[in-house]
C-alpha cells in the first residue's frame, strides 16, 4: 500500500470515529447543562420554625419546587443574627444545592457592624427579591401605653436603670439598630433583650418579660392582639397595607415624621455560583412570584410580593441596599467589637 493511501485510510477512519462519538459528546454536554438541580435543593431560613421568615418559605418552597422541577426543602437554622445560617451556606459548594432566604438583617448589617462576623455583605449574590415586610411597634398588655406618644412620654420618665425593655432576635439586627435609633432620636433610653428568632421574642412579649418590640408584622399577629396578648400601637410605614390600616403609621409623630423602615427579603447564593444554575433558580423564583394562590398568601400575612426581576435587577437592588446601610452605619458609628 503507497505511503499516500495509508494516509487516506487514517484519515477515513479518524472521522469515522470522531463521528462514532459525537453524538455521546453532544449528549454529555447537553446532560452536564441539564443536570441541575440532580435532587433536593436546600432553602436555608435563618430563624427557628414558626416565624414570619419561615412562612415565606412554606409558602414559595413548594411553586419554587415545582417550577425548578426537584424538591425543596426548608431548614431552619436559628443564632447570632441569622449569621450561622449565612455561614453554613457559604461553607457549601457554590454549586446551587443550598441557597439562602435573608434580608438585610443576615446578609449586609452583621458583617458591616460586627467584627467577630468572617464574611461581607458580597459574598452572596442576589437571586430574586420575594417580599417587603412591614414592621409593627408592639408593647405589652400591662404597659399603660396607647400610642406613640405615650409610649415616649413613659419611656422618658425612666433612666438607664428602669429604662422599658425591649426583645429582638439578636445584637447587631436590623431590629436592634432600628430600635436604638428610636432611642437616640427620640433621646430615651431603652434595654436591649437579644433572642435567637422572633417567636420567642413574642411568647415573652406575650407573657410580660419584654416591654415592647419592634418587629416585622404577621398576620398570626392579629388575633393575639385581639385576645389582648400584646397592643400594636404603631407601624413604621407611611402607607402600611390593608391589614393594617387600624394600626397608625410612626410617622404620624410629628418627631419621627422621617422614621420609615421595613425588612426587604429575598433569595441568594454563594458567590461564583455558576450563571446557568442562577438563571435556573431566577426564573423558578420568579415564576413562583406570579402564582396567584402564593400571592394572596403573602398579602394577606401582610407583605407586598416584589416584582420578578432579572439577575442583573436583582443585584443592582441588592447593590443599593447595601450603599443605604453603609451610610447608615457611617452615620451612627455602630460597631461590635470582634
Amino acid at each position: 500500500m503507497t505511503s499516500h493511501a495509508l494516509q487516506t485510510r487514517r484519515s477515513i477512519l479518524k472521522a469515522s470515529v470522531a463521528l462514532a462519538f459525537a453524538p455521546a459528546t453532544a449528549w454529555m454536554t447537553a446532560a452536564h447543562a441539564q443536570a441541575y438541580p440532580s435532587g433536593p435543593v436546600s432553602m436555608m431560613v435563618p430563624y427557628p420554625a414558626g416565624g414570619p421568615s419561615d412562612l415565606s418559605a412554606r409558602i414559595l418552597s413548594g411553586p419554587i419546587g415545582d417550577s425548578l422541577g426537584a424538591r425543596v426543602v426548608v431548614e431552619n437554622l436559628g443564632g447570632a443574627t441569622g449569621t450561622i445560617a449565612a455561614t453554613k451556606v457559604l461553607n457549601a459548594k457554590a454549586d446551587g444545592g443550598i441557597f439562602f432566604q435573608g434580608t438585610q438583617n443576615e446578609l449586609i448589617l452583621p458583617p458591616l457592624t460586627n467584627r467577630a462576623v468572617r464574611y461581607q455583605p458580597d459574598a452572596f449574590e442576589s437571586l430574586q427579591p420575594i417580599t417587603v415586610t412591614h414592621l409593627v411597634l408592639l408593647v405589652r398588655t400591662g404597659l399603660p401605653v396607647d400610642s406613640v406618644d405615650t409610649f415616649l412620654k413613659l419611656a422618658a420618665q425612666r433612666d438607664a436603670s428602669t429604662s422599658l425593655t425591649y426583645g429582638t432576635v439578636g445584637v447587631g439586627s436590623l431590629y436592634h439598630l432600628i430600635t436604638e435609633y428610636l432611642g437616640k432620636t427620640a433621646k430615651v433610653p431603652f434595654t436591649h433583650v437579644p433572642y435567637t428568632g422572633t417567636a420567642p421574642v413574642i411568647q415573652d412579649l406575650a407573657g410580660g418579660q419584654i416591654d415592647f418590640s419592634i418587629m416585622p408584622f404577621q398576620a398570626s399577629m392579629l388575633e393575639m392582639i385581639k385576645g389582648g396578648r400584646f397592643k400594636a400601637i404603631a407601624v413604621l410605614s407611611r402607607n402600611p397595607p390593608a391589614v393594617l390600616a387600624q394600626v397608625p403609621s410612626i410617622t404620624e409623630t410629628p418627631a419621627l415624621a422621617n422614621f420609615e423602615y421595613a425588612s426587604y427579603a429575598g433569595y441568594y447564593v454563594k458567590k461564583g455560583t455558576s450563571a446557568e444554575v442562577k438563571q435556573a433558580l431566577n426564573k423558578a423564583i420568579g415564576h413562583a412570584l406570579e402564582d396567584k394562590t402564593v400571592i394572596a398568601k403573602l398579602e394577606a400575612d401582610g407583605r407586598n410580593v416584589s416584582p420578578r426581576m432579572s439577575l442583573e435587577e436583582a443585584a443592582a437592588a441588592y447593590a443599593t441596599e447595601i450603599a443605604k446601610y453603609k451610610e447608615m452605619i457611617r452615620v451612627t458609628g455602630y460597631v461590635q467589637a470582634g
